[in-house]
């Protein structure tokens, strides 16, 4: 269970490290699991070096919620540390998005997790050490809270450089880089501005954690379904029918009561009925 004070501290400056969340045969099974499924969804790891020269957060992304990936599958919803743990965080009732195994094969600008105004708390697992320099996440704390993100917002866009002004570096953003071992978790509100510098070929796992919006908010409810759908993986090239976002985790819902209130959500979100099979 969470303490009060990690409680606090996420609620206060936007994020909270949980230092050994995953215990060490946790850590070592999960990062099997994450480099397996990537290797064979992809053939290889780290293989989206941005040929085209696109951009952005460059990697290889894949649900991991099947059968053949049982502790990421059951870190979802079948004990308290996540699933109760992101609704202490938020202070309400949740509803999972569909884990990530991750490969990041670039650096990550300035930015946030989401843009509607819904809301969350993201979990990221870093498998492997990561300092300042090698991928550590970078964050700016407070920059959760709506009148400081504007304040912030502010102060990047009157940077010359970010006008196209040549002979600058940029304004300097003030950050805490948070340093993790394998085990650790880090958890932060997905509106918290993150960047992260160094290191190559970064193996993760990640998860969010959305407030349940109820059923009277139609629209509401429909923004929640969106974002849930709307995911890191849509737009990779893998095989969707080995690799199902909800079909397997789903269907071993029945044995577990925790995953049993998860999977009910989801279905009525309509999240579920959106996945073939």
């Amino acid at each position: 269970m969470l303490s009060y004070g990690q409680i606090t501290h996420f609620r206060t400056f936007g994020f909270v490290v949980l230092r050994g969340l995953l215990r060490a045969g946790e850590t070592a099974g999960l990062t099997g699991e994450v480099t397996d499924a990537l290797t064979e969804a992809f053939g290889g790891l780290g293989t989206d070096t941005d040929p085209d020269g696109l951009g952005g957060i460059r990697g290889d992304y894949l649900p991991l919620s099947v059968d053949r990936a049982p502790i990421s599958q059951a870190l979802i919803a079948d004990d308290q540390r996540l699933f109760q743990g992101a609704g202490h965080l938020l202070g309400c009732l949740v509803v999972p998005s569909a884990p990530v195994a991750t490969c990041f094969t670039s650096n990550a600008d300035w930015h946030t997790d989401q843009g509607p105004d819904i809301g969350g708390v993201k979990f990221l697992a870093h498998l492997q050490a990561r300092a300042a320099d090698t991928g550590a996440l970078r964050v700016v704390p407070g920059s959760h809270e709506p009148g400081f993100a504007r304040r912030i917002a502010g102060y990047q866009g009157g940077d010359p450089a970010e006008q196209g002004f040549d002979g600058g570096y940029g304004w300097p953003v003030p950050h805490v880089a948070l340093a993790t071992e394998p085990g650790d978790v880090i958890a932060f509100d997905v509106h918290l501005l993150h960047s992260s510098a160094g290191g190559s070929k970064r193996l993760a796992w990640t998860i969010q954690y959305l407030p349940w919006p109820g059923l009277a908010d139609r629209a509401r409810l429909r923004a929640v379904r969106d974002l849930i759908l709307d995911a890191d993986y849509d737009d990779e090239d893998y095989d969707r029918d080995r690799w199902p976002a909800w079909r397997e985790w789903a269907a071993g819902a029945r044995s577990v009561p925790s995953r049993d209130v998860a999977v009910s959500r989801l279905r009525l979100l309509g999240v579920l009925d959106q996945e073939p099979g």
